[in-house]
């Protein structure tokens, strides 16, 4: 039976738990200055784009570090 280390398990929740939050302040932000500096019917479109990539890069730092100091 292959079962994880429960460390890994407690990592991976942190990381989605970062990531969303990440997720949030980046759809706040990016509300704000597309609605802002873009345009006011691209203001929640917009946001969403931004907390989209916010997430995408919070989760994907956390795996490359992961994976730099425990392997895969």
């Amino acid at each position: 039976m292959d079962r994880r280390h429960p460390l890994r398990d407690r990592f991976e929740a942190a990381r989605r738990r970062e990531a969303f939050m990440g997720f949030l302040a980046g759809t706040g932000i990016g509300i704000i200055a597309t609605d802002t500096w873009v345009s006011p019917w691209l203001g929640v479109p917009g946001g969403l784009l931004m907390g989209g990539f916010a997430y995408a890069l919070i989760y994907g730092y956390e795996t490359l570090m992961w994976r730099r100091h425990h392997g895969s």
